[in-house]
């Protein structure tokens, strides 16, 4: 959880990069584009952090129905 952000830069840059190097494009600005996807890459990676997290929370501080544990059947041994 800690390099979210740095992985969504890292992957953002590298997807920007790759794709104006095969299109073509000269260096200076398939760089200069590069350094927005990996700003835009960043924060979509931390919006996404931010919403798992939030997803976790509500999952683990949800209450438990009241009628499943009762239901479950109980294996004995006799």
């Amino acid at each position: 959880m800690k390099y979210f952000l740095l992985i969504g830069g890292f992957c953002g840059f590298l997807t920007v990069f790759a794709s104006g190097i095969a299109a073509g494009n000269d260096l200076s600005s398939v760089l200069s584009n590069a350094t927005i996807g990996c700003l835009g890459g960043a924060f979509l990676m931390r919006g996404f952090r931010l919403l798992l997290m939030h997803q976790i929370r509500q999952l683990t501080a949800a209450p438990a129905e009241p009628g499943l544990a009762a239901e479950a059947p109980v294996a004995t041994r006799e």
